[in-house]
C-alpha cells in the first residue's frame, strides 16, 4: 500500500463516514439480547423466520424497505469523498454492504440461539438500491456544484478544492 499524505480535510470527511459507519452497525445490529427469558418471550426460530425469497414482501416489510433504502443513501453519496470510485465499484460496495449487514444479522442470531432482527435478501437488495441512489445523487450534485464554481467564478478555497478535485478524479476512475 502506497504511503499517502492524508489532508486534514480527507480526515474530516472519513470521520464524519466512519461515525455513519458505526451508526449504521448501530441501528442494524444491537441490541443484541442475551437473555434466555427474552427467548422464550419472543420464540423465534432464526431459519424460519428468515427471507431468502427476493421480493417476497408483505406490507409491514415496506416500512422497512424504504428504511433500508434511507439508511444507505449516506453510504452512495458519501464513499467518493474518502474513496476513488467508478460505477461498478459502487455496485460491488453496494451488494457487500448489504451482504454483510445480513450476514451479521444471521450470524448474530445464531450464536445467541434466536433472532431479534430478521434476516431478510429483500434488505441486502434495498441496501443496495440505497447506495445506488445516494451515488446518482452525488453525480447529481457534483455537476450542480461544478456549474456553480464556473457560473458564479468562484475561488476554490481549500475546502471547495478538495470537493472539485473529488470530480476530476471521478471522471479519472470512469474511463
Amino acid at each position: 500500500m502506497k504511503n499517502v499524505k492524508k489532508t486534514n480535510l480527507y480526515l474530516i470527511f472519513f470521520s464524519l463516514f466512519y461515525i455513519y459507519l458505526c451508526n449504521v452497525l448501530n441501528y442494524t445490529q444491537f441490541p443484541i439480547i442475551l437473555d434466555p427469558e427474552m427467548k422464550k418471550e419472543i420464540g423465534q426460530n432464526v431459519w424460519r423466520d428468515a427471507n431468502f425469497i427476493p421480493f417476497n414482501l408483505h406490507k409491514e416489510d415496506m416500512k422497512t424497505s424504504l428504511l433500508n433504502i434511507l439508511l444507505t443513501i449516506p453510504f452512495g453519496f458519501g464513499i467518493p469523498f474518502i474513496a476513488k470510485v467508478n460505477c461498478k465499484r459502487i455496485a460491488l460496495l453496494g451488494v457487500l454492504l448489504g451482504i454483510c449487514l445480513e450476514c451479521l444479522q444471521l450470524i448474530i442470531a445464531l450464536i445467541v440461539g434466536f433472532t431479534f432482527k430478521y434476516v431478510d435478501i429483500n434488505d441486502v437488495l434495498f441496501n443496495f438500491s440505497g447506495v445506488i441512489l445516494g451515488y446518482g445523487l452525488f453525480q447529481a450534485f457534483m455537476i450542480l456544484f461544478k456549474a456553480w464554481i464556473h457560473k458564479l467564478n468562484i475561488k476554490l478555497n481549500p475546502f471547495l478544492k478538495y470537493i472539485y478535485e473529488i470530480n476530476e478524479n471521478e471522471r479519472f476512475m470512469s474511463r
